[in-house]
């Protein structure tokens, strides 16, 4: 019996000190996540527009009741766009935007009549420069086929790519070096649809899927989400491929977003109101270290995973942000009025140190 003990007290030690050693290890190695990278997260509190950086929340000026759609960082400069709701994803028009807290009107910023009806939902930045894409209404046409002006604009220069009677639509707006990157919804005076990119001005047809959505680059080139058929699709357009996001159907397939990991050549896909799964590449990964229901945005960096999750019981939100699946920060709000709620997270972005 003293001969078999020893050996037992020596392997229950091995075990616990692996398990500590395991602990350590992933505590530093979350240590080194939020040492080596800033997080972004925009969305409001109390009903009000705000941003967090590694927890820290700023509030933004003027955000009383508006809702935050998207944040990016670069150079230290931080850029959030908003609406006035009801929810980031129910409602994409860009009504404002801040950069470094400082709040501009959009059709101010554009230049755009106050009369003129419009539809802003594109916004990037690259070195500095501002991009916004969307339709306005020309309120002088010389004829009935210029009505609606499909541009982008670069820190309040406009660009049209596309007129027509019947108003058409943007998605996304990326810049890959010198070109400029626009998926877009056209429509011909026979009201025929078609939906692609435009690269520069110049429009590629994707075939007229049923939707069209963002861009994302990474090792393999540029890649352009959309959706046909009940399915997603990515197509590589710098190599000319279409790829096939798993093999399913979507019974609410109108919202989707794609985003890759810059450093790797993999692509990650998530579709709204659809659960605990997001694609990486055409795999399905399963969310279930949450309990929340639903993924609300997702970012990629350097093999880290950063991540939105909500609920909405009863009255009330709930919203957690995690990183490789490990909770980083939470929110608690009340529903205020139909599909509104005081406090939630809306977008995410994440920038090396």
């Amino acid at each position: 019996m003293k001969k078999l003990l020893l050996p037992f007290c020596v392997f229950i030690l091995s075990v616990f000190n692996s398990c500590s050693n395991e602990s350590s290890m992933s505590e530093e190695m979350e240590k080194s996540v939020a040492q080596s990278y800033d997080v972004y997260i925009a969305g409001r509190e109390n009903s009000k527009a705000c941003y967090w950086k590694n927890n820290v929340k700023t509030d933004l000026t003027g955000g009383d009741n508006l809702v935050p759609l998207e944040i990016k960082a670069e150079n230290n400069n931080v850029y959030v766009t908003g609406s006035n709701g009801p929810t980031p994803t129910s409602f994409k028009s860009i009504h404002y935007f801040w950069k470094n807290g400082i709040k501009s009107e959009i059709k101010q910023y554009l230049g755009i009549p106050s009369t003129a009806q419009n539809d802003i939902t594109g916004f990037a930045v690259n070195n500095g420069d501002i991009y916004f894409a969307g339709y306005v209404e020309n309120l002088s046409p010389a004829t009935p086929a210029q009505r609606y002006e499909l541009c982008y604009w670069k820190n309040g220069v406009k660009t049209l790519l596309y007129q027509s009677q019947y108003s058409p639509s943007a998605e996304g707006v990326f810049i890959n070096g010198a070109d400029v990157y626009v998926s877009a919804l056209i429509v011909d005076s026979n009201q025929n649809t078609d939906r692609g990119y435009f690269k520069n001005t110049v429009f590629n047809s994707l075939g007229n899927p049923n939707y069209v959505f963002n861009f994302a680059k990474n090792t393999s080139g540029l890649h352009i989400l959309f959706q046909k058929n009940a399915k997603y699709y990515s197509k590589n357009i710098s190599a000319n491929t279409e790829t096939l996001i798993g093999d399913y159907s979507l019974s609410l397939p109108f919202y989707g977003k794609i985003a890759s990991d810059e450093n790797s050549n993999d692509l990650y896909t998530t579709y709204y109101n659809q659960g605990n799964e997001y694609f990486k590449n055409n795999s399905i990964i399963n969310t279930s270290f949450s309990s929340l229901s639903y993924i609300q945005d997702l970012f990629v960096l350097n093999n880290n995973v950063y991540m939105i999750k909500y609920s909405t019981p009863t009255n009330s939100y709930t919203g957690k942000v995690f990183i490789n699946g490990v909770e980083t920060q939470n929110i608690n709000g009340t529903q205020n009025g139909t599909i509104n709620y005081t406090s939630t997270f809306n977008a995410i972005y994440v920038v090396e140190n």
